[in-house]
């Protein structure tokens, strides 16, 4: 047996204590998830403000302030004050690269783990900073090339969308295209009420004081609020 004082076993550098480069990015995991904040934003609003990043990423309205002027130091985001925060080239190029990751492993963590549909967002979050682009392109390609996530979202975030959300949507029959909302509690309670993506339904009204959209969902009657209604996309049910 060797002696212990002559011991060549190394710990590779990627997975020393406080190794900062462990997936070997450009940009911190912070940076890049607000990166895709604001292009999940993009998505959602016209203008895209500084409290509405507070907000969709739970912090200060100062700590976003800081973020959005380092973001804008590294040349990801333009901010014309009034005009709101958009993503540069190479921001949107960055966002492309993270939602697409996001999305694939949410793909793998449902068809080949069988975890819930309703809890790998958060998962996927995490994960998304350290598995490399080749790495990506092979789980995706392991899993047939698919075309959105568990939730109806598209791998490719710039592939044709034919839905609207179901508070623009006309009554009549309906299939759930994709949900944009993926904390669990959300998907949980669409689950609970039948509206999973790909579920068929029709809209068979809805009231102009307060925003219901009343549905019949599997042969009962449901009737969403105005959260639901911007977060569930639909197109009609032949297609």
């Amino acid at each position: 047996m060797q002696s212990r004082d002559r011991l060549t076993l190394r710990v590779p550098a990627s997975c020393r204590p406080g190794h900062q480069d462990k997936s070997s990015r450009l940009f911190t995991e912070s940076v890049e998830e607000y990166v895709e904040g604001v292009f999940r934003l993009q998505k959602e609003m016209d203008k895209v403000t500084t409290g509405e990043i507070a907000t969709y990423m739970i912090v200060s309205p100062a700590s976003a302030s800081n973020m959005i002027k380092k973001l804008a130091s590294l040349g990801l985001v333009s901010h014309v004050p009034y005009k709101g925060i958009k993503l540069t080239k190479h921001g949107e190029k960055l966002a492309r690269q993270m939602t697409r990751a996001h999305r694939v492993i949410e793909r793998f963590l449902v068809d080949e783990l069988h975890l819930p549909w309703n809890d790998v967002h958060e998962l996927a979050c995490k994960l998304e900073h350290y598995i490399n682009d080749d790495i990506i392109d092979r789980i995706e390609q392991r899993l047939g090339n698919p075309t959105t996530c568990p939730h109806g979202n598209p791998i490719d975030a710039d592939a044709p969308d034919p839905s609207v959300r179901l508070e623009d949507a006309a009554t009549g029959k309906l299939r759930v295209y994709r949900i944009s909302d993926e904390r669990k509690e959300f998907l949980e309670h669409l689950e609970e009420i039948g509206l999973k993506t790909g579920a068929k339904f029709e809209a068979t009204g809805s009231t102009k004081i307060d925003r219901l959209i009343h549905l019949k969902v599997a042969g009962k009657k449901v009737t969403v609020g105005a959260e639901v209604a911007r977060h569930l996309w639909v197109v009609p049910a032949q297609q």
